[in-house]
């Protein structure tokens, strides 16, 4: 509920100041504001067209499948994941960003960039600057939201996978999902960024400000992101009654390093004593073999010609002797 008032209210009215009001050691701050405001805009703007055409391809899939699969369970996680993401382009984030940055240039409406190249001549007021807090608050709940969501229907298309029913749907689906939910944290982390520059503004302009966010590099939050995990989990706890494992006694290192190594043994002589007769065996088996086997086979060759010469023989002796009558009358 109070995204959907954060997102209908009317921003209040826009007065501004003159830049010769704020002393002079603040306005380095000033430029480090703008410039990191800046460098937001541009990652969230990217970060939202990619969103945005993810959602088309949604949308292009959500209308070819409606008719056939609204009943199904999974077809609802796409309606909710598509009536979240469209409810995230339409709050237009990057145009409150714009407005920001203009406001420091006395204008209110951003006609063109080339408004905002110049030297900054204008501080805003803080009314309007915790009205974009506000809206910056707001819109980081709804990625909040719609990231959960994602990742809640991700989950779900995963388990629909093992069913095998309508499966490439399915990971087109689940494709989708992942890739919302990658742009939805990027998108977050910008938001988040915004914020903690409008905080910084509200320093700015009034002293007595408490800042609400502390600049947090991203290795203190990987560290508190494990401390927390770590937290989380269940203490090892340690049964009195069972006695503790043997691991046997602790042998130092240094003990081993400083022993001499194994005897060496000449591998000559080794193979002069021991290998002098396995080798001339060696040798004597061979030769036995190969002839063993050559005169196998000459006898097998002598045989085969003893076998093959009367039959040759017969066979010349039977032509010889076959005649014609032709050679009968004359006598051949």
């Amino acid at each position: 509920m109070n995204t959907r008032r954060a997102r209908s209210c009317a921003p209040t009215a826009t007065s501004f100041s003159e830049r010769a009001s704020l002393e002079n050691s603040l306005h380095p701050t000033v430029d480090g504001i703008l410039k990191d405001l800046k460098a937001c805009s541009r990652r969230l703007q990217a970060a939202l067209a990619s969103y945005q055409d993810e959602m088309q391809v949604l949308e292009r899939l959500y209308y070819r499948s409606k008719n056939q699969h609204r009943a199904a369970l999974f077809f609802k996680r796409i309606s909710e994941i598509r009536r979240y993401g469209w409810r995230l382009l339409e709050v237009n984030m990057v145009e409150d960003v714009h407005l920001l940055r203009a406001s420091f240039y006395g204008a209110t409406v951003v006609q063109s960039e080339k408004l905002m190249r110049g030297s900054w001549n204008h501080v805003p007021s803080r009314s309007y600057v915790s009205f974009v807090t506000e809206r910056f608050k707001a819109y980081s709940c709804l990625i909040l939201k719609t990231s959960e969501r994602l990742q809640e229907a991700y989950y779900h298309f995963s388990l629909a996978m093992q069913s095998g029913a309508f499966i490439h749907l399915i990971i087109l689906f689940a494709g989708l999902a992942s890739r919302m939910a990658t742009l939805s944290v990027e998108m977050g982390d910008r938001v988040r960024d915004c914020e903690t520059a409008c905080d910084r503004v509200l320093s700015v302009i009034d002293p007595t400000h408490k800042p609400s966010f502390v600049a947090e590099s991203s290795t203190s939050k990987t560290s508190e992101h494990l401390l927390s995990r770590q937290s989380d989990q269940p203490a090892h706890t340690v049964n009195p009654d069972v006695p503790p494992e043997d691991f046997g006694s602790a042998v130092s290192r240094e003990e081993t390093l400083d022993r001499p190594s194994s005897t060496q043994v000449d591998a000559r002589a080794v193979m002069e004593k021991s290998g002098s007769i396995n080798l001339q065996a060696a040798v004597v088996v061979e030769k036995v073999a190969i002839a063993t086997s050559s005169s196998r086979k000459d006898k097998f060759a002598i045989k085969r010609k003893t076998l093959s010469t009367p039959a040759d023989q017969g066979r010349s002796k039977k032509v010889r002797e076959k005649r014609d009558e032709i050679d009968d009358i004359f006598g051949f």
